[in-house]
């Protein structure tokens, strides 16, 4: 029953997809990290003859989710509220308001949590790894890792039920916060830390924030939702509410399920009628550019912001090596993780579509997109084939589309094991790091 219900899951998330606000558009667009996870992945490259695939090594975004926790939404609505009071919102103002109200109740108490949409998204992965590389999975075990945060642990629970009925033992594994070298290195390297708040960083976000579309654009929100008196009033020209009110925009297409099923107060276009398209795109820049810098190469595609995931692709590897040749490994290691451990991996990796950087904040957008590499429920998977005479291939996807990495082959998107690895290796070397080091020692001394 369970395989019947996630065979329809992708014309349920599609339906979904297309939200509580905008039925029958064709996509709502400018989400970045929000963008809800919808395959594209296309038809498989066969393998070689005479190779079959053995293993999966997995790292997976955690699903659609709501706010991870209060503050834009009531911010928004404080401001909304102080503008009603003294009849300063326009017809649309009013609708905006009331969509906000709804927002709020709706996800109130469920700070964190994935949603239902999450939850298809996350199902429609597993069913489809189950259809397209049956043959993985055996008998031999699961290996299950989350971190502690509790979506991730849902996103791993809805994947699994995607997966169906399996007859292997689940080993189930959760680091403490404190000791997640793997799954969230990037709270474990001081360095780091404060490259986020670099004056390199904050030099390129800053100039995004004073260019004259980051006002141009707040000054039409306020203009659609509140009269001029009260607009003439808004701090700062209303650009941080207008961020926050951007910020409810994207998550609400990752609730549209609960908003559908709460009784949706009907307005066809949601939270988008307070944005025009310019505005949107500008807004949907200005937040990818954060990520670009933070998550992604940014300026440095060997940059401590990808250096810091040395430990995730050891991990990876590691993985591989165990199941190569060696009938005690599990059918698959499942990571259930967050954009900031995808996004350094996929750079880490010199994945095309990933890993390039930019030399201005300004073109970044010609080499990296986060709707395309860190969407809800990202994932990179590493596919195992085992071939005659103790033979293996490697096959590498992003989103559940054939990766193309800076390994020489003759048989795209199949690697050589021993290719594949011998890069890596290296590579980490040249990071000073190997596979069986102490990734605390080395993620504290990173610099």
């Amino acid at each position: 029953m369970m395989r019947k219900f996630f065979l329809g899951a992708g014309m349920v998330l599609g339906i979904y997809v297309m939200g509580w606000a905008q039925e029958g558009t064709s996509s709502p667009g400018y989400l970045g990290t929000k963008t809800p996870y919808v395959f594209s992945g296309g038809a498989a490259t066969p393998p070689p003859a005479g190779f079959r695939p053995v293993f999966i090594s997995y790292a997976g975004r955690h699903g659609a989710r709501f706010l991870t926790k209060e503050g834009t939404d009531l911010q928004v609505l404080r401001v909304l509220q102080s503008a009603e009071k003294s009849d300063g919102l326009t017809e649309m103002g009013l609708r905006v308001a009331k969509i906000v109200r709804h927002l709020l109740r709706v996800g109130k108490g469920n700070y964190e949590r994935i949603t239902l949409l999450g939850e298809l998204e996350q199902a429609a992965i597993g069913e489809r790894m189950h259809q397209h590389y049956g043959s993985v999975f055996t008998g031999r075990g699961l290996e299950v890792v989350t971190t502690w945060k509790l979506r991730t642990q849902q996103s791993a629970a809805a994947f699994l039920k995607g997966l169906g009925k399996y007859e292997g033992a689940l080993k189930w594994e959760r680091a403490p916060d404190s000791a997640d070298t793997a799954l969230r290195f990037y709270d474990l390297s001081p360095a780091y830390q404060r490259y986020k708040k670099s004056s390199g960083v904050k030099r390129s976000l800053d100039s995004l924030d004073k260019d004259e579309r980051t006002a141009a654009t707040a000054k039409r929100v306020c203009a659609r939702l509140f009269r001029p008196a009260f607009a003439r009033l808004m701090e700062g020209g209303g650009i941080a509410f207008v961020d926050d009110l951007y910020d409810l925009y994207s998550i609400g297409w990752s609730m549209s399920g609960e908003l559908k099923a709460a009784g949706d107060p009907g307005d066809r276009e949601g939270l988008g009628a307070a944005f025009d398209k310019d505005g949107l795109e500008w807004l949907d820049f200005r937040n990818g550019a954060a990520d670009f810098l933070e998550k992604g190469p940014g300026f440095d595609s060997v940059g401590i912001q990808v250096k810091v995931a040395a430990p995730l692709l050891a991990d990876i590897i590691n993985s591989l090596d165990r199941a190569v040749g060696k009938a005690d490994a599990p059918d698959a290691v499942l990571r259930f993780t967050h954009a900031e451990a995808i996004a350094p991996l996929a750079a880490l990796s010199g994945i095309r579509g990933a890993s390039s950087s930019a030399r201005s904040i300004y073109l970044y957008h010609d080499h990296w997109r986060a709707e395309d590499v860190i969407p809800l429920s990202a994932n990179i998977q590493w596919i195992l084939y085992a071939g005659d005479g103790g033979t293996y291939l490697v096959k590498v996807l992003l989103n559940e589309r054939e990766a193309a990495l800076p390994v020489a082959t003759r048989q795209w998107p199949y690697y050589q094991w021993e290719d594949l690895r011998a890069y890596y290796v290296g590579k980490l070397g040249e990071l000073g790091v190997g596979l069986r080091e102490n990734m605390q020692e080395y993620l504290r001394g990173l610099e």
